[in-house]
């Protein structure tokens, strides 16, 4: 009976989260609860106190150290094209290489240009901005990610910037939609149609993740404190 009454008897725990909030942990954690258990909030502290059985306890601290880590970084390498109709076949920029080549023979345009390129960086829940060349301004918002290669950008946006007669910079989009994208696949995607019905703006997006070090820490990352009730 002695070893028996020790498997049952509550302990405490206080789970103090570094990187994500305590609300969405307390959520994760609630299927692991035993009927007998209680958990309390301390927002300002980003922690909660939980009071269950040891073992209870012990798969509940191997799920929080696997939820509360850093978030996801990424780079996102950015094209941003010129498509024309209106100029003879074969003219194709350099700098787009064999992309180019392969958009012709998805899109009827003969021409493809470079405006612009660049790779940024960003990590979940961040909004990147960026100009792309003289005109155009890129912005996103990185959605919250599991552990998986998709992940949304919204709201993605693509604007062109001119400025009005009293030399203010204004905003046109041009685009503007949530994207859903997968890691290490290259999107392209029909920005927009320009004045002309035979120009368009093509973006070309690839999305890749930031080895994170330290990851494989786990469980050392929580912080928890033990007190017998």
């Amino acid at each position: 009976m002695p070893a028996l009454r020790g498997a049952t008897d509550a302990s405490v725990r206080v789970f103090v989260l570094k990187h994500k909030r305590v609300e969405e942990a307390a959520l994760l954690i609630r299927s692991h609860l035993s009927e007998s258990a209680s958990v309390t909030l301390t927002q300002r502290l980003n922690a909660m106190t939980v009071t269950d059985r040891e073992d209870r306890l012990l798969t509940i601290g191997r799920v929080l150290a696997a939820f509360d880590t850093p978030p996801r970084g990424f780079t996102f390498a950015v094209r941003l094209v010129r498509a024309r109709a209106d100029v003879p076949a074969g003219s194709i920029s350099q700098e787009i290489g064999g992309l180019g080549a392969k958009l012709r023979s998805l899109l009827q345009f003969n021409d493809y240009a470079l405006i612009d390129s660049t790779v940024l960086r960003g990590v979940e829940g961040q909004s990147v901005e960026y100009r792309l060349g003289d005109e155009f301004l890129i912005s996103f918002l990185i959605g919250p990610t599991g552990s998986g290669d998709d992940l949304i950008l919204s709201p993605f946006s693509l604007a062109r910037l001119r400025r009005d007669e009293a030399g203010r910079v204004r905003r046109a989009t041009l685009y503007r939609a949530p994207m859903p994208i997968t890691l290490n696949q290259t999107l392209v995607v029909g920005a927009s149609k320009e004045e002309s019905s035979k120009t368009a703006l093509i973006l070309i997006l690839l999305a890749q993740e930031i080895p994170r070090g330290g990851a494989e820490r786990g469980l050392a990352d929580t912080k928890t404190v033990e007190r017998k009730p």
